[in-house]
C-alpha cells in the first residue's frame, strides 16, 4: 500500500514510517519540521515532502503526484501546556487543517484514514504501560 504519513519525521510518525517500510508498504512523508527532525526524513529512504497540512496548494501536488492507498496522520499538535497558552494555532492545525487534509482525502477516494490522538486523555497514568480502557481523565 502507499501510504502518506503526515508528521512522518517527528516520534511516532518515524517510528510508523519504519514498521511501515518493514512491512513492505511504500511510505511517503509530509512534514513541516516544527517537531520532526530532518535526518529521520533523509536516513528513511522514502519520498517526502517538506511542508505543511494547512498548504492547500502543496496537499493538491502531494496528491497529484502520489495515489495513495490511505493516510496516517501524525501532525496533530500535542502539547497540553501550550494549548492552552495557545489555543489559536491548535485550532488552525488540529483542527482547520485537519479538514483540509480530509478535504483532500476525500477528493482523492481514500477510504483509510488513521488519527492518531493524544495520551493526554489518560490524565496521569495509574500505571507505566496504558492501553485503550485505562479510565479517561484529560488533562
Amino acid at each position: 500500500m502507499k501510504i502518506l504519513v503526515t508528521g512522518g519525521a517527528g516520534y511516532i510518525g518515524s517510528h510508523t514510517v519504519q514498521a511501515l517500510l518493514e512491512q513492505g508498504h511504500e511510505p511517503v512523508i509530509l512534514d513541516n519540521l516544527v517537531y520532526g527532525h530532518r535526518d529521520f526524513l533523509t536516513a528513511m529512504g522514502c519520498p517526502y515532502f517538506i511542508g505543511d497540512i494547512a498548504d492547500h496548494a502543496l496537499l493538491r501536488r502531494i496528491f497529484k503526484e502520489h495515489t495513495f492507498d490511505a493516510v496516517m496522520h501524525f501532525s496533530a499538535f500535542a502539547y497540553v501546556g501550550e494549548s492552552v497558552d495557545r489555543p489559536d494555532i491548535y485550532y488552525r492545525n488540529n483542527l482547520m487543517a485537519t479538514v483540509e487534509l480530509l478535504d483532500q482525502c476525500v477528493a482523492s477516494g481514500i477510504k483509510t484514514f488513521v488519527f492518531s490522538s493524544t495520551c493526554a486523555t489518560y490524565g496521569e497514568a495509574q500505571q507505566e504501560y496504558i492501553s485503550e480502557d485505562h479510565p479517561q481523565n484529560p488533562i
